[in-house]
């Protein structure tokens, strides 16, 4: 027996207890219970017609008829009630399952997401989530699902052809890899953001019977994420110009270089030199982040080169239109980090900068006043003269930026050699046109890390740089600054050179030519081994860049590969160190 002193902490307990929820499982619990409920109902009714059939087929197997109105009027009662009782559980039971219909269709219908389902006809169900009519802009329901999703003329057949696979009921391919061919975006006529997601309803032999379309509204985060990555590109623009001032400062000459280029009245005539620039700036720009005007320097650069460009007329209008644009772009761009610079000078106190023209100004003026030419070749290799690997500080950040970019792996550039000085305004358009080589080892040598791993090589690439200066055979008072870059990629396929050829040179000499000898026409304008153009490489325009800067200093340029093993550039420029 329980004390008053148990018994008063056992209702205390109680009464602090929590009392579970009720919730969609307890009504769920609930809907059970009556459909329990109906069933034995429905027992007891097959019971009550039973006898009455007894009763009315008494007279038939010879037996005398219900003649006791006392019975009688207790058999009808006993059937009036059973049907009245058996329609008072139907309706409860109606009750809690629309309910749980009406909260089904809240719940749906607050997620604010569209759903649907459609069969392997293609033909949607009259189901449907209220949100699909906002975020399709049509109510699905008997429609087909290429017009609800907008599918193209041009790629029904393709989403057609998909969806008899999906279906299929030994197919190798998984329903994930099957829905990753269907639209995954919805083109919105109001530039929403709609994602689709596909998922399967399966039968009971686990055959896909149905699939349900999720359509999500993601224009939210989609422009925060947006957002989020022009501010980082902002933030990295301005650290690039900071860390690459002397670049930067080369790229706007170069674009202000184009301007005045493209808006002489000689510009069509000189369009080979035109486009050649308009390239080499594309991976400049790029390179500090300057997103929209890169995406301005590459639209001009594809129009220009569009087939429809046929006369001279054309081009002008093109161009002119484009360098008002690029004009635009570069002025917002100044004007943007024009205090950012000053403010950055005020914080450098005593430090003072000189710009380069100034040194080199200051030997000329030595050298007419009669200094002597020891003097000055110092100065020129101790002041103004900087170690060459240090010129490849972009090209290095270029590449390990491009890797990331195209999910490729690189490790960081091996120097060797003997780094020596160099003055950077004689070999400053080689050193910019360098990007090109960059990108083709990005793009056309390093592979895929498990392309290389198949070959067996290190998952990431390598790229190698040598810096040297030797000696003229034939004149021992010349010397020649040696740059050879390097890389241990898939190399160049002669073969697959000699294809493009016979398409762009069908009457060269390139067919008496050997292996050597016909990969160097990587160097003739207009050659790749590319079949499409990509913000990288493929218009046959790069290589050219370089030759062009290396034969203006009188140099001479060779590349040599090997197939799968990879390819080095070997650079041969007068060494200049002197005015």
């Amino acid at each position: 027996m329980s004390t008053p002193d148990e018994k008063a902490t056992e209702q205390k307990q109680t009464a602090g207890s929590p009392r579970p929820a009720k919730g969609v499982h307890s009504e769920m619990s609930e809907a059970s219970r009556q459909f329990g409920i109906l069933h034995t109902s429905l027992v007891g009714m097959s019971l009550i017609v039973l006898v009455l059939l007894l009763a009315v087929a008494m007279p038939v197997m010879g037996h005398s008829p219900v003649t006791h109105k006392g019975s009688f009027a207790v058999i009808v009662l006993a059937t009036l009630g059973g049907i009245f009782y058996l329609y008072y559980l139907n309706y409860g039971v109606y009750r809690i399952v629309s309910e749980h219909d009406r909260l089904n269709e809240v719940l749906v219908n607050s997620l604010g997401q569209g759903f649907l389902s459609f069969g392997q006809d293609g033909i949607c169900d009259r189901v449907y989530s209220q949100a699909c009519v906002e975020l399709l802009g049509t109510e699905p329901g008997g429609k087909d699902i290429m017009d609800v999703l907008r599918v193209t003329e041009e790629a029904r057949a393709d989403f057609k052809g998909w969806l008899d696979i999906l279906f299929l009921p030994d197919h190798a391919l998984g329903f994930p890899d099957v829905v990753n061919f269907l639209p995954q975006l919805f083109a919105h006529p109001r530039k929403r953001r709609i994602t689709l997601d596909y998922k399967p309803i399966y039968s009971r032999g686990h055959v896909l019977a149905r699939v349900v379309l999720i359509a999500t509204d993601v224009t939210e985060e989609y422009e925060a994420q947006e957002l989020a990555k022009q501010r980082q590109e902002y933030a990295d623009m301005i650290c690039r110009i900071f860390r690459e001032r002397n670049q930067f400062l080369a790229t706007i000459t170069h674009i202000r270089t184009f301007l005045e280029m493209s808006g002489a009245p000689d510009a069509y005539e000189n369009k080979t030199a035109v486009l050649r620039l308009l390239h080499t700036l594309k991976a400049s720009v790029k390179h500090f982040h300057l997103g929209s005007l890169a995406e301005t320097v590459h639209g001009l650069e594809s129009e220009l080169r569009a087939e429809t460009v046929q006369t001279a007329e054309d081009f002008k209008t093109i161009l002119q239109s484009g360098r008002y644009c690029i004009d635009r772009e570069l002025s917002s761009v100044l004007e943007t980090i024009k205090d950012l610079i000053g403010q950055d000078y005020e914080r450098r106190g005593n430090t003072h900068e000189i710009e380069e023209s100034a040194l080199y100004n200051f030997a000329l003026v030595m050298s007419v006043s009669g200094v002597s030419q020891d003097i000055i070749d110092h100065y020129l290799r101790f002041i103004v003269a900087i170690p060459i690997q240090d010129c490849f500080r972009q090209f290095e950040r270029e590449l390990l930026d491009l890797a990331e970019i195209t999910g490729k792996q690189i490790k960081t550039i091996r120097y060797t050699g003997s780094n020596p000085p160099v003055l950077l305004r004689e070999y400053q358009g080689l050193i910019f046109s360098l990007t090109h080589v960059c990108r083709n080892i990005i793009d056309h040598g390093i592979e895929p890390s498990v392309t290389r791993i198949a070959r067996g090589k290190d998952p990431a690439g390598q790229v190698l740089i040598d810096t040297d200066v030797v000696p003229d055979v034939a004149d021992k008072d010349k010397q020649w600054l040696h740059i050879t870059i390097s890389d241990d990629g898939g190399g160049i396929d002669p073969a697959r050179l000699r294809e493009k050829l016979e398409i762009s040179q069908p009457n060269e000499l390139w067919r008496e030519q050997d292996d050597h000898a016909v990969i160097q026409n990587i160097f003739t304008f207009g050659v790749s081994t590319r079949d499409r153009v990509t913000d990288l490489s493929g218009r046959g325009v790069g290589m050219n860049v370089v030759k062009r800067e290396v034969e203006n200093l009188n140099g001479k340029i060779e590349v040599f590969s090997e197939l799968y093993r990879g390819t080095r550039f070997e650079i041969f420029v007068p060494y200049i160190l002197s005015i």
